[in-house]
C-alpha cells in the first residue's frame, strides 16, 4: 500500500458520520481486544461528547469510504509544569493499514491540537508486548520518561462498579 494519502480529521460528536466512523473503529478494537462489542459501545460518541476534555481523531485514506484509523485523548494536568497535557487513551488502526504510516498521521495530528492548546507533552501507556506499537510511538519520537529511563511503570487499575 505505497503511496496512502492519508487524511486526518479531528471527530465532531454531533455529527453523525462522525459517530460512525468513530463506532466502526472502535468496535473494530473491541473486537480483536475482547472478542467482541460491548452493549455501551453505541453510546461511545455521546458520553465522549459530554466529557469536555475528550477529543478524538479519526484517519482515511482517499481512496476508501471508511476510515482506517482511530486515536482518543484526553487533556489533562501536569502538576510538575502547571500547563495543559495530551493523554493518548486509545490509538487504533485497521489490521490491513497497519505498518503504513496511519498511526503517524493521527499522532502528528493530536501533536498539532496539543500544541495549539500549549499542551506541554504527550502521553500514553503501551504494554511491553505490543512491540510493533512501541516502535511506531519511538518512532514518532515517544521516550521512556528520561529521568527514570530504566523503571518500569505499572498500569494499574481498580474496577469501580
Amino acid at each position: 500500500m505505497q503511496n496512502m494519502q492519508i487524511t486526518t480529521k479531528r471527530v465532531d460528536y454531533s455529527n453523525p458520520d462522525d459517530c460512525r466512523d468513530l463506532i466502526c473503529m472502535q468496535s473494530e478494537y473491541a473486537k480483536h481486544e475482547m472478542g467482541h462489542d460491548p452493549p455501551e459501545l453505541q453510546r461511545l460518541p455521546e458520553k465522549l461528547s459530554e466529557f469536555p476534555t475528550a477529543f478524538s481523531v479519526l484517519a482515511y485514506e482517499k481512496s476508501l469510504s471508511g476510515p482506517i484509523g482511530l486515536i482518543n485523548c484526553f487533556f489533562g494536568f501536569s502538576t510538575f509544569k502547571s500547563r495543559r497535557l495530551v493523554n493518548i487513551h486509545d490509538v487504533i488502526v485497521t489490521e490491513t493499514h497497519r505498518g503504513n504510516g496511519v498511526s503517524a498521521a493521527l499522532l502528528a495530528a493530536v501533536e498539532q491540537i496539543a500544541v495549539e492548546h500549549d499542551c506541554c507533552r504527550l502521553t500514553l501507556e503501551v504494554y511491553t508486548d505490543n512491540t510493533s506499537a512501541r516502535r511506531a510511538y519511538q518512532k514518532f519520537g515517544f521516550t521512556r520518561d528520561p529521568e527514570h529511563p530504566d523503571v518500569d511503570v505499572w498500569f494499574l487499575r481498580k474496577p469501580l462498579q
